[in-house]
């Protein structure tokens, strides 16, 4: 086992260098007991503890087109509580979401400024080439022809990960901050998109929230609150939940290869005050609370039986020179232990 991480670590320093060495030196690149795993790093606020995988295109958990590569978690845990994970099956896993936590996607920037072979950039993955003239999809795989660089800066509780992008066009400097609040059970993800091109950046982005909480199977034990009325219409609906007032209440489980989905739910856009949502589970009392510092353009729910998903949307716009910074706030709770 010994050999086997040392031949892994010393492929890593090679095209990692020093934000590799950093992590071999304090002991944060791990290995599993079978096999080696994915370059992670864990950080810990005492009271909450969560593991990162890093963006690395070779050795990488991550490396599709769809998601931006950083932060993604693979575990989150909260008074003995666990709220992300694997959603899906290994074995069959979904071919552009294989993925974990609160992760984030950006409409592209300049697809349809571009001909076909040349390249369209998209915030947190890089240039991507543009293969036909059909629209772009969130459902297909891009060869990435420039990735950019990347950086890392790390703490006791928190990572920092950097992403910079030149075009001839489109250009920018983008830095994502995942923090464990110092003495809260509170996750911080902060961002700072900075437009260095010399043409307007305008874009949405949206987290998907990827929530498994304690495994428990998405359904009647669980329910979804607002700070004001909802309605929508969408797969699901009046046979495993249904939306009362404020809520989202479920009336079965969701079984085998159902899923949930609403596009569009009314009643949050616009308003940074209704960017609160509450996900709770009664049977082992866990929750989280999420709210954002910008307001919501949309929010749409995704679920299955293994993952609960209020994507929550925003809208950017940055002229040239400007920066725009926008965060999300996940408080996590146990009402077996505490009222919130």
């Amino acid at each position: 086992m010994k050999s086997t991480k040392s031949k892994h670590i010393k492929r890593c320093l090679s095209k990692a260098e020093g934000y590799m060495l950093f992590l071999v030196m304090f002991g944060l690149f791990s290995v599993n007991s079978q096999e080696v795993k994915y370059p992670e790093i864990e950080i810990n606020n005492g009271i909450l503890k969560a593991n990162l995988y890093l963006p690395d295109s070779e050795d990488g958990y991550y490396k599709g087109t769809r998601f931006d590569w950083s932060g993604v978690i693979s575990n989150l845990e909260f008074d003995g509580h666990t709220y992300f994970g694997q959603w899906f099956d290994a074995d069959n896993p979904p071919p552009f979401a294989t993925i974990m936590g609160p992760v984030e996607a950006y409409a592209p920037l300049n697809y349809n400024d571009v001909a076909v072979g040349e390249g369209f950039v998209k915030i947190g993955v890089g240039v991507l080439k543009k293969t036909t003239d059909e629209n772009y999809s969130d459902f297909k795989n891009y060869e990435i022809i420039n990735p950019g660089k990347r950086t890392l800066k790390t703490s006791v509780n928190t990572v920092e990960f950097g992403h910079v992008v030149n075009t001839k066009t489109v250009s920018y400097d983008y830095t994502k901050t995942i923090r464990l609040v110092e003495n809260q059970s509170i996750m911080q993800v902060s961002h700072v998109l900075r437009n260095t091109g010399n043409q307007q950046i305008k874009t949405f982005g949206f987290n998907h929230n990827f929530l498994v909480i304690d495994n428990q199977t998405i359904g009647k034990d669980f329910e979804m609150t607002f700070p004001v009325e909802v309605s929508g219409e969408g797969r699901g609906l009046g046979d495993i939940f249904d939306i009362e007032g404020n809520k989202i209440l479920f009336k079965r489980n969701i079984l085998g290869d159902e899923s949930i989905a609403i596009k569009h739910l009314n009643g949050l856009n616009d308003n940074v005050d209704t960017f609160n949502v509450r996900i709770h589970h009664s049977k082992t009392g866990a929750g989280v609370k999420i709210t954002g510092d910008q307001p919501l353009s949309r929010f749409r729910l995704w679920g299955t039986s293994k993952t609960i998903c209020p994507e929550t949307y925003i809208d950017i716009k940055v002229a040239p020179g400007e920066t725009f910074s926008w965060s999300y706030f996940y408080e996590f709770y146990d009402s077996k232990t505490e009222r919130n």
